[in-house]
């Protein structure tokens, strides 16, 4: 059996268990006599969980072994959901922008109509590096532009592709990047502007479009524009919209953009959102755990350039770095759910949660936060994210808690 670095992936969606790549997700499995952190129902301290083609079968403290199953003995281990990872960068290869490659799909950063559920391949080396890591599902989302596109979770199974996700649209991303090369809208003003008026164009092409549904007759038909398609289920609510929001300002201004247009905002990064606490009630926090260098936040660049004395620079430097890393901690003392996210560096996720949970983040928070919140956000909460019976059977197994 695999063991990377003390842990053991056992993944329903594909990953071996024992014999060949597909026994996981074939048969009953009875893993017996195992610590079992369910999340969402408390912890059971030696228990069994069934498992039958894929799925939890049942789970508790005297559950019966059925006859056919195949058993694992895992006396002294822990079993808790697979990690969820919503900001991965596997499985999505870099595509020509405009005035690049002539091959290939071209993509100018306001590209909504984009769903990279069509062009992902998460490569066996990819999927083993995420395994490892205790990642059993990845949210790939496009990472570059103002409206980046659609993104797709994907389970961490070898060569996975979209035609495997867990869910084939997740949500729509977007970003505070210009185009850039002299074009339109290369300044942060022009990208807000640009953003605010697909917005409000997307309503009015929404509105077109349902007139014509309704009742064609005498109605001029209603101009094909993917772009402001795509943006129709945002600016009604019925597709949550991921902002790359890092540091204060920028959560600030997707704030207001998802109050100005009644947007199902997740905020996605979050660095300096223990600074953003009062406009953060009711969306939805994917917190990075990647945490930055001090100098590379928005609210310590300010404080650098108005301090007049050089000499305290050392103990501001570890101040700011405390703040950064118990930023999960003071969102959850504000009280927000959230969920943690690798912040792009998978490899990192568990010792950056780490840091998270020393910094004053409860352990049991961390847990929910990088399994059954992160499946709620990625709308797969009722199928995924906590060892209960019905549910998808990715499971981590693990020497210790």
């Amino acid at each position: 059996m695999h063991q990377p670095d003390r842990r053991v992936v056992l993944l329903a969606a594909g990953l071996i268990l024992a014999g060949p790549p597909a026994a996981a997700q074939q048969g009953t499995w009875a893993l017996t006599n195992a610590r079992i952190e369910t999340v969402t129902r408390g912890v059971i301290e030696r228990g069994t969980i069934v498992i039958r083609d894929g799925l939890i079968a049942a789970v508790g403290a005297s559950v019966p072994v059925p006859a056919d199953a195949r058993t694992l003995d895992l006396a002294g281990r822990t079993v808790s959901p697979g990690l969820i990872d919503l900001a991965s960068p596997y499985a999505l290869a870099s595509a020509p922008a405009t005035g690049g490659a002539t091959t290939g799909p071209r993509f100018t950063g306001i590209d909504p109509q984009r769903r990279v559920a069509d062009e992902l391949r998460l490569s066996p080396a990819d999927a083993r590096s995420a395994r490892d890591a205790g990642i059993t599902a990845i949210l790939v989302a496009p990472t570059r532009g103002l409206f980046r596109g659609q993104s797709a979770l994907v389970p961490t199974r070898d060569s996975a592709s979209g035609r495997d996700a867990l869910r084939a649209t997740v949500g729509q991303h977007m970003g505070y990047e210009g185009i850039g090369q002299g074009e339109y809208p290369g300044s942060l003003l022009g990208v807000i502007a640009e953003q605010r008026q697909l917005l409000y164009d997307a309503q009015r092409h929404g509105l077109i479009e349902d007139r014509w549904a309704a009742n064609p007759r005498g109605v001029p038909r209603p101009e094909a524009d993917p772009v402001l398609s795509a943006l129709v289920p945002v600016v009604r609510g019925t597709q949550p919209l991921f902002a790359d929001a890092r540091n204060e300002n920028q959560i600030r201004r997707a704030a207001a953009l998802a109050d100005e247009f009644k947007l199902r905002l997740v905020v996605a990064g979050a660095t300096e959102g223990w600074r953003a606490v009062d406009v953060l009630a009711g969306r939805g926090l994917a917190v990075s755990v990647n945490f930055p260098r001090p100098t590379e936040v928005t609210g310590w660049r300010y404080r650098g350039a108005m301090r007049r004395t050089p000499d305290d620079s050392a103990a501001a430097d570890a101040a700011a770095r405390a703040a950064i890393e118990g930023n999960p901690a003071a969102l959850h003392r504000a009280g927000y759910r959230i969920a943690l996210t690798s912040g792009g560096q998978p490899s990192s996720f568990l010792a950056n949660a780490r840091k998270a949970v020393a910094a004053g983040l409860p352990a049991a928070v961390a847990l929910e936060a990088m399994t059954f919140r992160a499946a709620e956000l990625a709308g797969v909460g009722e199928a995924s994210g906590s060892v209960e019976a019905g549910k998808i059977a990715n499971l981590v197994v693990s020497a210790g808690p």
